[in-house]
């Protein structure tokens, strides 16, 4: 397990819903994603489309860096990039004042398992090992709340969900922070995660 010494807590943070967004921010955001999704998230002719493949929402809050900084406002934004049988994928960007709409990406552990026997991961797991961190644009099974500013997803490897990873980044002087990943390695029928990652409390 990973964690921290300190946890700076979150700075004041009210959330809103940004449905009303002009049309103009939806249309940039939508040509913005076909351009950095890539061929991965290109929409499939017939394919599954949900309701809510694109959501916006507006958070304000008030930087640290200052007691005179004034209230800064982004906008969230989440669009769906494809489904599998038991997959949502989505990718997200936001809109700040300054910097303009960007993708966001998340930070996320790379780790190595090893079971019992090489090449059967139904196999007994002997070790999962943290080997450092990486990034993804895409989340899994992801859901987003405003009003505590955190992002969370969970990916199923298999359809059982037995085994999986899943994460937690919580938005922080305009920036989403991991906080939490657990990795459930194995394939055992049963659901326990092990926890890699902890910058909570206690």
């Amino acid at each position: 397990m990973i964690r921290p010494l300190l946890w700076l807590p979150l700075a004041a943070l009210c959330a809103s819903p940004a449905l009303g967004q002009d049309a103009s921010l939806e249309k940039r955001a939508q040509k913005l994603h076909a351009m950095s999704g890539g061929t991965y998230c290109e929409p499939v002719e017939g394919g599954y489309v949900p309701e809510d493949a694109y959501m916006a929402w507006d958070l304000t809050y008030k930087p640290s860096w200052s007691e005179d900084a004034e209230e800064e406002t982004v906008t969230v934004i989440r669009i769906f990039c494809g489904a599998g049988a038991y997959n949502i994928q989505h990718s997200y960007y936001i809109n700040r004042s300054y910097e303009g709409l960007t993708p966001l990406s998340f930070a996320t552990p790379s780790f190595e398992t090893k079971y019992a026997e090489p090449d059967n991961s139904d196999s007994d797991l002997e070790s999962l090992t943290v080997t450092g961190f990486g990034s993804t644009a895409i989340l899994v099974n992801s859901e987003f709340d405003p009003e505590s500013g955190t992002i969370t997803s969970n990916s199923y490897w298999r359809g059982i969900g037995d085994a999986s990873s899943s994460g937690t980044w919580v938005f922080k002087e305009g920036e989403f922070n991991l906080v939490k990943y657990d990795i459930d390695a194995s394939y055992d029928g049963e659901i326990n995660p092990e926890t890699v990652v902890d910058y909570t409390y206690p």
